[in-house]
């Protein structure tokens, strides 16, 4: 006898998702971005290991502490995952990524659930669409890419996608779905802290809606939910709210450093990551309803359109920071847009093209799938560590040529303090550099470049024949292709010489 479950239509795209999100999480190793890595696993790591590798905490500090601009909810979180880790195991830093990979995936499936009931109230007369809905979350793009690194602006949806179905449920709402809107909001905003954008921007919906008690409940409640997300600040700092203080101030301060584009820089992203022509598509379904939209409509369309203005308007334009709302949007804009091509004479006399659009949306969907899937990000940088722990080294030294990437010191299993020849500034005589190792000599020099790789090698081994040449591990090929897109995400070859006796040292 079939289980029940098996047979609800929300169970293949669930499936799918998952199978997908798996096979990222298996073949696609290494990290995507700075921040992903060196904010979020070295951090958390150190922390289990006893050590504080990027020196965050007032203990690790010296003089008058000073608390760094960053949110330790999240990473807090994972340092629970490692200390956990410490007890049960794995102790290879690579299973235990691989580990959080696996857990992240697992928990990005209630991006697919949510999505699929908030359609579900939208739409309650077509389960269709929900169920598309499911699929283009779970199947499509770079969500399964996405899904399984550690991108604060990818964990925070969950919790936001709760409270919008929450949001969603009825039109005057339930003392419930308060609760449950604003610990949503809450956690969100304590994982991200410019998901509080979410919650300013229903007030006004809301007021309008004169749901005086529900606003009140849902504010006072994901006020509470986001202190005691924040709560560890008590103990770190001995004071309330201080990261989030800090962060705001850090913003404030440094905005001229952050990376500026046009306004319009997020609607181009927006549109890049649901995919184009249909992307076009679910941007208007969103918002083109107008006064025939229902209540609840307004508490995501509102919210998502102040998100967007928000990042739009704010100087720093990274494209991850975008994401949080991307779900909703796609979800809104699928069910509006078939209400939309249901009243339209020209969308029913030309389904055929919509169609079409939409096989365009799936085909490019397969080919991202097929290329990002096994992307193993930052191949070299994450291979070179890997080699590292293999051979049990404890110290290493590093010479930059034509990048100068921070190793993800995580991979080799030690937090040691690494040597460093910084020769894309300064080329200075490789004896004279390997002396001042000799207090802590490294066990290996691993030799990071490109075009300019060579010459340095040649210095090197110039200077101490006994250099013994070990490997040299190459970019993957999608990581050249992503450094050719953009030439800021760069890319370099890395060779490894064993030192020996080679080093200047008495």
């Amino acid at each position: 006898m079939t289980a029940p479950w098996l047979k609800h239509p929300l169970f293949l795209p669930l499936f799918a998702g998952l199978v997908l999100r798996l096979a990222a999480a298996s073949f696609g190793s290494g990290f995507l971005m700075h921040d992903d890595h060196f904010l979020v696993v070295e951090a958390a790591a150190s922390w289990a290991d006893g050590e504080d590798y990027n020196n965050w905490l007032p203990w690790s500090q010296k003089g008058t502490p000073e608390a760094h601009p960053v949110n330790f909810a999240y990473v807090g979180s994972q340092y629970l995952l490692f200390e956990v880790f410490q007890v049960t195991g794995p102790s290879d830093p690579s299973d235990q990524a691989l580990l959080l990979r696996i857990f992240h995936a697992v928990y990005s499936l209630f991006i697919i659930l949510f999505g699929y009931l908030i359609a579900r109230r939208l739409s309650p007369d077509r389960s269709r669409h929900a169920i598309t809905v499911a699929w283009i979350l779970a199947a499509s793009g770079l969500w399964p890419l996405l899904s399984v690194h550690q991108l604060v602006e990818m964990v925070c949806i969950p919790p936001l996608m709760l409270a919008f179905w929450a949001l969603v449920r009825r039109n005057t709402l339930h003392w419930r779905d308060v609760l449950i809107a604003g610990i949503g909001i809450g956690i969100a905003t304590g994982l991200r802290f410019q998901c509080g954008v979410i919650g300013v921007a229903l007030v006004p919906v809301l007021l309008m809606q004169r749901q005086w008690q529900a606003l009140l409940g849902i504010g006072i409640t994901a006020l509470a939910t986001f202190s005691l997300m924040q709560a560890p600040d008590l103990y770190i700092w001995g004071a309330p709210f201080v990261q989030l203080q800090a962060y705001i101030g850090y913003n404030s301060t440094h905005a001229g450093q952050y990376p500026a584009g046009p306004w319009y820089q997020y609607l181009l992203t927006m549109l890049g990551l649901m995919l184009p022509p249909v992307s076009l598509m679910l941007t208007w379904g969103a918002f083109h309803r107008g006064r025939r939209a229902k209540a609840n409509w307004w508490r995501i369309a509102v919210p998502v359109a102040g998100f967007l203005i928000f990042h739009s308007v704010y100087v720093n334009k990274q494209e991850r920071f975008i994401l949080p709302v991307i779900p909703a949007l796609i979800t809104i804009g699928y069910v509006g847009w078939q209400t939309w091509i249901d009243r339209s004479d020209w969308w029913r006399r030309h389904r055929g093209l919509e169609r079409w659009l939409w096989r365009t949306f799936w085909a490019l969907s397969l080919l991202l799938l097929t290329v990002t899937i096994p992307y193993a990000g930052k191949h070299s940088r994450v291979k070179a560590m890997e080699f590292l722990y293999a051979q049990q080294a404890e110290v290493f030294a590093m010479v930059q040529v034509d990048s100068g990437s921070m190793p993800p010191q995580f991979y080799s299993g030690t937090w040691t303090s690494y040597h460093i020849d910084n020769r894309r500034d300064q080329q200075v005589s490789p004896v004279e550099v390997t002396r001042k190792w000799c207090s802590n000599p490294p066990q290996y020099i691993l030799f990071q470049g490109d075009r300019h790789l060579g010459e340095a090698v040649a210095a090197y081994k110039s200077a101490m024949p006994g250099l013994k040449y070990l490997t040299t591990i190459q970019p993957s090929r999608i990581d050249r292709w992503i450094h050719d897109l953009n030439p800021i995400n760069s890319v370099e070859r890395i060779m490894v010489y064993a030192t020996e006796d080679a080093l200047p040292c008495p």
